[in-house]
């Protein structure tokens, strides 16, 4: 999309009758381009989502702001003035001050929506923070055509669709939380490492791993690797890879697998040694855990 000229577009959304039990409400969305040397905002906001005399402004709502076309400052009570620039996206938080405003020789293009909601807010603790309002691009072409489904269904209104265009909001925290890990480099180095393990403890249940050939194909210490693997999973190598075969047991089983043919379908070196370790996961043994299954 050509994000030098964007046409205005907003709307400001009443809420519906389903809105505080599905978790995330849509407050409301839009799109508009600044010239340079504009008045900012432009005209058309209803009168709580001005600027004061000071330039600040607090809101009672969540707000994603994404900066597509050229660039300003932005400053909050949790955040120093900063310069932000194309790509970059702006988090508001609600009852926190804060002010923004694109260069007067550059202006800007931007898309804006506004949220609220119990999981909104789960999300928003979790995984944002105030004093990082500032959230780097890395996947500002995907965010912009979620934003353009978005508004799509925001100016055709179809039944459901309260829910439809209120499910666009995790996705769009999705890209900034993916892009935020992707911008930190040794983080996304730990991630990578990460994945690459799970993808090969993945590949063949049956097979035990050679933990210490992998780390040396990774290019880091079997140490560094256990120990970054436990960070982000919770589990160490060697029981993540027990955990991806005993629940690949309890899918045989359900299918009508016997208990001998699935201890030797796994690897396992005796079904005294698979039933311990299937009782100490799921706290039956397997042929109980069967017949209970069954219903027997």
């Amino acid at each position: 999309m050509d994000t030098d000229r964007i046409d205005t577009f907003s709307r400001y959304l009443p809420p519906g009758p389903n809105a505080t039990r599905w978790g995330w409400r849509l407050i409301d969305a839009g799109r508009q381009q600044v010239p340079p040397g504009s008045p900012y905002p432009l005209t058309g906001h209803p009168l709580p989502y001005a600027f004061d005399k000071n330039g600040r402004r607090t809101l009672s709502e969540y707000q994603l702001v994404l900066i597509t076309a050229g660039g300003g400052h932005f400053q909050s009570r949790s955040c120093r003035e900063r310069s932000v620039s194309a790509g970059d996206t702006l988090l508001l938080f609600p009852g926190e001050w804060h002010r923004y405003r694109p260069g007067p020789r550059t202006g800007w293009s931007e898309y804006w929506l506004g949220f609220e909601g119990t999981e909104a807010s789960r999300i928003m603790k979790n995984f944002f923070s105030r004093s990082r309002p500032i959230q780097p691009g890395a996947y500002t072409d995907e965010a912009i055509h979620i934003f353009e489904r978005l508004l799509d269904w925001l100016r055709h209104p179809r039944p459901g669709g309260e829910q439809v265009a209120a499910s666009f909001i995790p996705q769009l925290l999705a890209l900034l939380r993916a892009g935020s890990i992707a911008a930190g480099a040794p983080r996304a180095r730990e991630q990578e490492l990460v994945m690459a393990v799970r993808a090969r403890l993945l590949e063949n249940p049956a097979e035990r791993t050679a933990l210490s050939s992998l780390a040396e194909e990774l290019g880091v210490s079997y140490s560094l690797l256990r120990s970054l693997f436990r960070k982000h999973t919770g589990h160490s190598p060697r029981q993540f890879e027990n955990l991806i075969r005993l629940n690949r047991a309890r899918d045989l089983l359900a299918a009508g697998s016997s208990v001998s043919a699935t201890a030797e379908s796994l690897g396992y070196a005796s079904v005294h040694y698979f039933s311990r370790a299937f009782k100490q996961q799921f706290g039956q043994a397997p042929q109980h855990w069967m017949r209970e299954r069954s219903g027997q």
